[in-house]
C-alpha cells in the first residue's frame, strides 16, 4: 500500500514539473525562431538586392557611355559583348527606340521601335509602362519589369536604362536578366544558405525548399523593394524548435517510469540475466551461421574456378611460350652483341609478364574470401571486364560464342564487387554448360539501366528448363547437371547474394529455346 502511495505522489510531482518546463521551453524556442527568421530574411534581402542592383548599375553605366549616335555605331559590339562577359546572367542587350534613328547602323536585332502603343502593348508588354518624357537629370535611373516565366520555367526580368543623345531621351538600353540562373548561382556559392521563397503579385519567382522543411510552417513574410517592385520573401528556419512539443510526453513517460521504479528494480536483475544468456546464445548461432555461409560461398567460388582452370592455364601458357622464345633470342643477341634486339626481347618479356600478372590478380581477387570486402561504389564496366576475362578462355576452348551488349557508361552501383562477380561467373558457367550439346552454342550477356535499377541478363540457346523444375533451381544442392559436374549451390548462393544487395533474381525459360537469368540491382 505504501509503495502505491509513493508511486502516485511521484507521478503527480512529475506532471507538475512537466507543465512548468514545457511552458518555459515553448516561450524560449518561439523567441529564438522569430529572431532567426529576421536575421535570415535580412541576409537574403541584402544578397538579392545587391545582385540585381549590380546588374542595373552596370547597364546604366553602359548607357551613359553611349553619348552619341556615332558612339553607339562604333562601340555597340564592344560594349554589349563586355556587358554579357562581365555579367553572365545578363543577355539580349538591345536598344528600345522611342522614335526611329535613321543614322543608327547597328544590326536590326539590336534595335526595336514600335510605332504605336497598341503594337507596343501586343509585342512588348514589359516596355509599356516606361516613361517617354524622362529628363536628363534622371539619366542614372534604371527600371525593371515584372518577372516573366518562360516556357523552360526560367524566370527573367527586363532592365532598362535611359539613353540620352544631346540631352534628349531617344530610348532605353535594354537587357534580359535571368533571375533563376542568378539565384541558382548564389545558392551554389553558399551566398544564400536558408530555405526561402520569392514571389511577386502572388506568382512564385524562385524557391529553395529542401526535404524536411514543412511548407505550412510559415511564421512571417517580408518585402524586398526592387526598382519600383516589391517582391515577397518567405523564409523558413533551418533549425526547427519543437522540443517543447515533446516535453509533455517526455514528462508523462518519466512520471510513469518513476511510479514503476520499485517494480522495475525487482524485475531488472532476473531480466538482465535472462537477456544476457539469450544474447550469448544468439551471438553463437549468428557466428556459426556466418561461418557456414562464408564457407559455402567460398566453396562455390573455388568450384567455379575449378571449372575454368583449363582456360586459365591455357591463357597463362601462351605468354610463357612467348617469354621462352624471347629468352632464347635474347641469349643469341647477346652473343652477337646486338643490344637493340636484346632490348626488344626484354620489352616483349616484360609485356608478357604483365599479362600473366593481370590474369593472376583477377583470378586471385575472384578466389579470395568476399566476406573481407566492404560495400563500395563500383563501375559495372569494371565488373564485367573482370568476369569476361575469367571465363572467356573456357568459352573459346569449348567453341561457345559469347555475345556482349555491355555499355561502358552505365551508372555506378553500391555493392560487394567480389560477390557480384561471383554471381555473374556462376551464371556464365551455367549458360556455357547449358549449350555444350547444342548445334548453335551461343550465350548472351547484356546490361542496361531503367528506372533507377541496373538490369543484367544472361541468356543461352540451350534446351531450356522444364516449368516444373523452375521452382527448385534456387534450392541448395539441387542441380540438373551430371554427377560430378556441379555442387547445386551456385544458384542458391547467387540468390542469397542478390537478396543481400536488396536486388531481385528472375528466371524465364522455354523448352527448346533456352533460358534467361536476370539480375536486378538498385542503383541508389
Amino acid at each position: 500500500m505504501k509503495l502505491n502511495l509513493y508511486s502516485i505522489l511521484l507521478f503527480i510531482i512529475g506532471l507538475f514539473a512537466t507543465y512548468i518546463v514545457t511552458k518555459n521551453f515553448q516561450q524560449v524556442e518561439l523567441n529564438d525562431q522569430k529572431q532567426e527568421l529576421i536575421t535570415q530574411s535580412q541576409s537574403i534581402t541584402h544578397t538579392v538586392q545587391q545582385q540585381i542592383l549590380l546588374h542595373a548599375k552596370q547597364l546604366s553605366i553602359t548607357a551613359q557611355r553611349l553619348k552619341s549616335i556615332q558612339a553607339i555605331n562604333e562601340n555597340w559590339q564592344q560594349y554589349s559583348t563586355s556587358l554579357v562577359t562581365l555579367l553572365p546572367n545578363m543577355s539580349n542587350i538591345s536598344i528600345y527606340l522611342l522614335a526611329p534613328q535613321p543614322t543608327l547602323t547597328i544590326e536590326n536585332k539590336s534595335q526595336h521601335y514600335f510605332a504605336s502603343d497598341t503594337e507596343l502593348l501586343q509585342q512588348a508588354k514589359y516596355l509599356f509602362p516606361l516613361n517617354k518624357q524622362l529628363s536628363e537629370t534622371e539619366k542614372a535611373t534604371t527600371f525593371q519589369s515584372k518577372h516573366v516565366i518562360q516556357e523552360d520555367n526560367q524566370v527573367i526580368v527586363y532592365q532598362h536604362a535611359p539613353l540620352f543623345i544631346n540631352k534628349k531621351l531617344i530610348g532605353y538600353l535594354q537587357s534580359t536578366l535571368n533571375i533563376t540562373q542568378l539565384l541558382d548561382q548564389q545558392v551554389a556559392m553558399f551566398q544564400i544558405t536558408y530555405p526561402f521563397s520569392l514571389s511577386e503579385t502572388g506568382r512564385t519567382i524562385y524557391t529553395v525548399l529542401p526535404e524536411g522543411v514543412l511548407i505550412h510552417d510559415v511564421k512571417q513574410q517580408f518585402t524586398i523593394p526592387l526598382l519600383g517592385h516589391h517582391w515577397k520573401l518567405i523564409v523558413w528556419p533551418i533549425h526547427q524548435h519543437h522540443f517543447y512539443q515533446y516535453s509533455a510526453v517526455i514528462g508523462l513517460i518519466l512520471s510513469i517510469l518513476l511510479a514503476q521504479l520499485f517494480y522495475l528494480i525487482r524485475m531488472n536483475k532476473n531480466m538482465r540475466l535472462q537477456l544476457s544468456v539469450q544474447k550469448t546464445n544468439l551471438k553463437t548461432i549468428n557466428k556459426d551461421f556466418k561461418a557456414s555461409k562464408s564457407k559455402l560461398i567460398q566453396s562455390n567460388k573455388l568450384s567455379s574456378l575449378g571449372e575454368i582452370a583449363t582456360g586459365i592455364a591455357h591463357e597463362i601458357n601462351q605468354p610463357l611460350q612467348v617469354i621462352c622464345i624471347h629468352a632464347d633470342m635474347c641469349q643469341e643477341s647477346l652473343q652477337k652483341q646486338d643490344y637493340r634486339l636484346v632490348d626488344k626481347s626484354f620489352r616483349a618479356i616484360l609485356s608478357q609478364v604483365e599479362r600473366i600478372e593481370k590474369i593472376v590478380k583477377q583470378v586471385g581477387s575472384f578466389g579470395r574470401d568476399s566476406e573481407l570486402d566492404n560495400y563500395n561504389q563500383e563501375t559495372p564496366a569494371n565488373i564485367f571486364e573482370n568476369v569476361i576475362n575469367i571465363v572467356i578462355n573456357q568459352y573459346n576452348q569449348e567453341d561457345v560464342e559469347l555475345r556482349q551488349v555491355l555499355p561502358p557508361s552505365l551508372p555506378s552501383i553500391l555493392c560487394n564487387k567480389t560477390q557480384i562477380e561471383q554471381v555473374l561467373v556462376n551464371l556464365l558457367i551455367n549458360a556455357k554448360d547449358a549449350v555444350e550439346e547444342c548445334d548453335e552454342k551461343v550465350v548472351f550477356i547484356k546490361a542496361h539501366d531503367k528506372q533507377g535499377k541496373l538490369y543484367i541478363e544472361v541468356s543461352d540457346s540451350g534446351s531450356g528448363i522444364e516449368p516444373s523444375k523452375l521452382d527448385d533451381i534456387f534450392t541448395p544442392f539441387y542441380t540438373t547437371k551430371a554427377l560430378g559436374r556441379g555442387t547445386g549451390l551456385g544458384l542458391s548462393i547467387s540468390y542469397s547474394i542478390i537478396h543481400q544487395h536488396k536486388g531481385e533474381f528472375q528466371v524465364s525459360s522455354e523448352i527448346g529455346k533456352g533460358s534467361t537469368f536476370t539480375v536486378i540491382l538498385p542503383l541508389n
